[in-house]
C-alpha cells in the first residue's frame, strides 16, 4: 500500500487537473456508483464524517473530523484520512491525508459552478472565510475565470491580511483587497462563502444590488449551519446544487425550501456538465450554487492522482 503525505499531493495535483477529473468523470462515466449519503455523527460542535462509495475498480472510504472551534487554537477545521482499494479483492491500495483531498475536491466543485454558472467576464471574487476552503475556491475561481480582482472577508481581520499576504505572493497577477462584508458583496461577480457560520455571513443589499452575481456556498454542511441569507436564497432567480443530498444537509438549502416552492427541481452538477447548458441572461439573474460534497468526489481525485503517480 502505498502512503502519501498532504504536501506530496499537493504538489503533484493541480486544482485544474482536479477540476477536470470530475467533469471527466460526469462527462465520460461508463458505469453506475456507489455513493451513499454520508454518516454523520454530532459531538458537540464537532461533526464525524464516514463517506465510502465504489466505481469502476476501485472502493474509497474517507474518514474525517470536523472541528469548528479549531480556528480559534491555530489549527485546521478539517482533519482525516482517506484510503483507496481495490474494488474487487478489497486490498488497500492508497493511503492519504484527507484534508488535501477535501480541499481540491471542495475547491473544484465550487470551480466547476463558476465554470458553468458565472457570467464569463465576471473579474472580481469575494471570499468570505480565509481557511483551508477560501484558499482552494480562490485556486479554483483563477482557474474558471479572468480573475483581476479578489475582496477578502475574515472575521480575524488579521487571518484576512495573512491570507492577502500569501495571495500576493502566489498570484501576482491578481490585486487583492481586506474589505468589509459589504463592499464585497457589492463590488464582486462572484462571492464565496466557506465558513461554518450557524447564521448568514451574506449582508442585506437592494435586491437589485444581486442581481449579476453567482453565490456559491460551500461551508454550511450541517442543517443548523446557514451562510446564504434569507435574501439571497428568497430573490434567487435559479438555485443549483453539486449533489441532491446538498438538499437536506445543509441548512442553506433547508431554509431556501421553506422560502420557495421550486427548490425540488434544482439542477446538480452532473446534469450542468453533462447538459453543458449555462443559464441565459446571467447579468440580470442572481445566480445561487450550493456544494455539501458526496464520496464519489473524493474517490474521482483520489483515484486520479493514484493513477498519475502509481500507474
Amino acid at each position: 500500500m502505498k502512503v502519501i503525505s498532504k504536501e506530496e499531493i499537493t504538489s503533484n495535483f493541480s486544482m485544474k487537473e482536479t477540476m477536470d477529473s470530475i467533469e471527466s468523470f460526469y462527462a465520460n462515466k461508463e458505469s453506475e456508483f456507489i455513493s451513499p449519503d454520508r454518516m454523520h455523527i454530532e459531538d458537540g460542535e464537532n461533526t464525524a464524517l464516514l463517506m465510502p462509495a465504489f466505481y469502476g475498480d476501485y472502493y474509497s472510504t474517507k474518514l474525517a473530523g470536523v472541528a469548528p472551534e479549531n480556528k480559534n487554537a491555530g489549527k485546521d477545521t478539517i482533519h482525516g484520512l482517506m484510503v483507496l482499494n481495490d474494488r474487487k479483492t478489497m486490498e488497500p491500495l492508497f493511503l492519504c491525508d484527507a484534508i488535501a483531498i477535501t480541499a481540491l475536491r471542495t475547491g473544484a466543485l465550487g470551480g466547476l459552478g463558476i465554470k458553468y454558472l458565472a457570467k464569463a467576464d465576471a473579474e472580481t471574487l469575494g471570499i468570505i472565510g480565509t481557511g483551508t476552503q477560501g484558499w482552494s475556491h480562490l485556486e479554483s475561481a483563477l482557474a474558471a475565470r479572468d480573475i483581476k480582482h479578489v475582496h477578502i472577508y475574515n472575521r480575524t481581520e488579521e487571518k484576512a491580511h495573512q491570507f492577502k499576504a500569501k495571495a500576493e505572493t502566489r498570484f501576482p497577477q491578481v490585486t487583492f483587497t481586506v474589505s468589509s462584508v459589504e463592499e464585497l458583496a457589492v463590488k464582486s461577480d462572484i462571492i464565496v462563502t466557506t465558513t461554518t457560520s450557524t447564521t448568514p455571513v451574506l449582508p442585506e443589499l437592494n435586491d437589485t444590488d444581486w442581481k449579476g452575481k453567482l453565490i456559491v456556498g460551500v461551508g454550511s454542511f450541517r442543517p443548523s449551519m446557514q451562510e446564504i441569507s434569507d435574501q439571497v436564497l428568497r430573490i434567487a432567480d435559479e438555485v443549483f446544487v453539486d449533489a441532491r443530498s446538498a438538499l437536506h444537509e445543509s441548512g442553506d438549502m433547508i431554509q431556501a425550501g421553506h422560502l420557495r416552492s421550486d427548490l425540488e427541481n434544482s439542477w446538480d452538477l452532473e446534469k450542468i456538465i453533462t447538459e453543458n447548458e449555462s443559464p441565459q441572461d446571467l447579468e440580470e439573474k442572481t445566480i445561487v450554487y450550493k456544494s455539501v460534497g458526496a464520496a464519489i468526489f473524493d474517490l474521482v481525485v483520489v483515484q486520479s492522482i493514484y493513477e498519475k503517480l502509481y500507474k
